[in-house]
């Protein structure tokens, strides 16, 4: 009798179990498209390397969205044959014919680049001289981000990620006008 008991109670446990994991898997299977729409997290290799490369836009690097700068703003503007040409700049600029127009490039050099994906992650090595000085230095693409930059009354949009010069690591985003 006790038998038999311990016996419909571990085949009870069992069914319940059985009807549970039954549930839980059809419910991930019905939302897996509704997440995947959701996150948005667009930092695959071929995803990141062809934005920042197909657009001719300057890529501003800042700590935040509307961080200020008295020594002006880091600009990006990556091409198609792995090299990124670093400018500083005093303002975002809506576009990088109107930052040439207002004669706001100052060149500071350019660097090679080179696209990984490391899990969810893409990261971007940088190699080069800046000023005339050798630099290495990685960008690790943590998600998108869109906002709004009030000093120049933009949109903008990119990415957030973790900033690597000579392993200080500090937090930042890389940005460019939205179109």
């Amino acid at each position: 009798m006790k038998k038999s008991r311990i016996f419909a109670a571990a085949l009870s446990l069992v069914a319940i179990m059985a009807v549970g994991l039954a549930g839980c898997s059809s419910s991930s299977q019905s939302g897996s498209n509704q997440q995947a729409s959701f996150k948005n997290k667009t930092t695959k290799k071929s995803d990141v390397k062809s934005t920042l490369t197909s657009s001719k836009q300057l890529w501003y690097v800042t700590g935040s969205v509307n961080a200020k700068s008295n020594s002006g703003l880091e600009a990006y503007r990556f091409n198609s044959n792995g090299k990124a040409t670093v400018y500083n700049v005093n303002k975002i600029y809506k576009s990088y014919s109107a930052a040439k127009k207002d004669n706001a490039l100052s060149k500071v050099g350019t660097l090679n680049t080179t696209f990984k994906t490391k899990g969810d992650n893409t990261v971007i090595k940088f190699k080069g001289k800046l000023s005339d000085i050798p630099m290495t230095q990685k960008f690790t693409v943590k998600q998108t981000l869109t906002g709004k930059n009030n000093a120049a009354k933009l949109k903008v949009a990119g990415y957030h990620i973790n900033r690597d010069v000579d392993n200080d690591v500090t937090k930042a985003v890389l940005v460019k006008v939205a179109e």
